[in-house]
């Protein structure tokens, strides 16, 4: 008995011993929102012991006496170091910058990696860096193949759109147009009143465009039909997500001017000249003299002195400026952005400017299994 007695007492002793030597963890992991982060890696800092959490994010895991900090990484979310305690609960934040790049299409969004047809993408920051009134503009250069035809150079005035080249000698070469799921008229509206052809890209704000997807090839016309056969331009606007409350407030003023202008102009007389040449040459004039007083006189009424550079004339160095207002954040379960947004862009001739007032309400909120949204 006493023999028996000895060796209960040293199992005891080293069942003591062992578990002084470990601590058992038990925590959960959640997002900012209070949602839980599945499959996310808890490890004890300095050791190869780890564990993930399950669907509710919930963890177990029996680390050693000496490890005083716990790390929890996943994919797409800032990294955290929590120190060992009994209970604990580790809230994790996303990391934007982290995420994949992602192509928006028809009806979903796929990471880049994964997709197999010929898309584009660009960040909204790119689009927004640029000065132009029409946001289309800024994708020239950028996306691969992509063309844009302004005859004027007008600012909102309506151009040509070239996403995979010309298609047909007589039909519109427009690609569609998708803003945040939903297909958008851009064809230009004629101003009756006026020489323009204004163009209704020009009225959305580059500071709310979040990213814009350039779909290129069959891929897009499989997905929106015979609409899609110049290509499909998918913007998608921001939303909100800051945990807290963010007040936004950029402006923009410039000047443009007119490139190459070092052309040498012919005067008025050097024009009469040639002109008068050409119509003794056509038989309207038997010499150059009659011809010149003809044009002089009746047909210019020219004073035979006077030279103009009307090119000085007509053209401005152009002024514009641009303002933006932007809230974004997060109350309870609902996501908000709201932005306003003042553009006033004169044009190189003189007379021709665009001026733009925007504003925009994009809503997303959460309840149980139901997301409803507002743009």
């Amino acid at each position: 008995m006493k023999k028996l007695f000895l060796l209960l007492m040293m199992v005891a002793a080293i069942a003591v011993g062992a578990s002084a030597q470990t601590v058992s963890v038990r925590g959960v992991v959640v997002t900012a929102d209070d949602e839980p982060v599945v499959g996310a890696t808890v490890k004890a800092k300095g050791t190869s012991i780890g564990t993930q959490t399950d669907i509710d994010g919930n963890f177990r895991l029996t680390v050693p006496a000496d490890v005083k900090r716990l790390t929890v990484s996943y994919v797409g979310m800032f990294p955290v170091e929590v120190a060992v305690k009994p209970e604990v609960r580790i809230v994790m934040e996303n990391d934007e910058q982290m995420l994949d790049e992602v192509v928006v299409t028809g009806y979903g969004s796929t990471r880049k990696a994964a997709f197999t047809g010929a898309a584009s993408v660009v960040d909204g920051d790119v689009v927004d860096r640029k000065s132009d009134a029409n946001f289309v503009k800024s994708l020239e250069g950028t996306v691969t193949g992509f063309q844009y035809n302004n005859s004027t150079s007008a600012p909102g005035q309506w151009g040509s759109v070239y996403v995979r080249g010309m298609g047909s000698l007589s039909s519109s070469s427009q690609p569609l147009y998708v803003i945040d799921g939903v297909p958008v008229n851009s064809d230009y509206d004629d101003l009756y009143d006026s020489n323009n052809y204004f163009d209704p890209m020009a009225a959305y704000n580059p500071a709310d465009i979040e990213s814009v997807t350039v779909l290129k090839d069959a891929a897009a016309t499989a997905i929106y039909g015979s609409r899609a056969a110049n290509g499909v331009v998918v913007i998608t606007t921001k939303k909100g997500g800051q945990a807290r409350l963010s007040v936004t407030f950029e402006t923009r003023q410039g000047f443009s001017s007119m490139a190459n202008n070092n052309m040498k102009f012919a005067n008025s007389e050097q024009m009469m000249n040639l002109i008068s040449g050409g119509v003794v040459a056509s038989g309207d004039f038997d010499n150059v003299q009659e011809a010149r007083e003809y044009l002089t006189d009746t047909y210019f009424g020219w004073d035979g002195k006077t030279s103009t550079d009307w090119v000085k004339a007509i053209t401005r160095k152009p002024y514009y400026q641009d303002y933006n207002l932007a809230f974004n954040g997060t109350v309870g379960q609902t996501n908000y952005y709201v932005s306003l947004g003042y553009n006033s862009t004169d044009g190189l001739i003189v007379g021709s400017s665009n001026t733009r007032y925007s504003g925009r309400v994009n809503l997303d909120s959460k309840y149980k299994f139901l997301t409803v949204g507002l743009n």
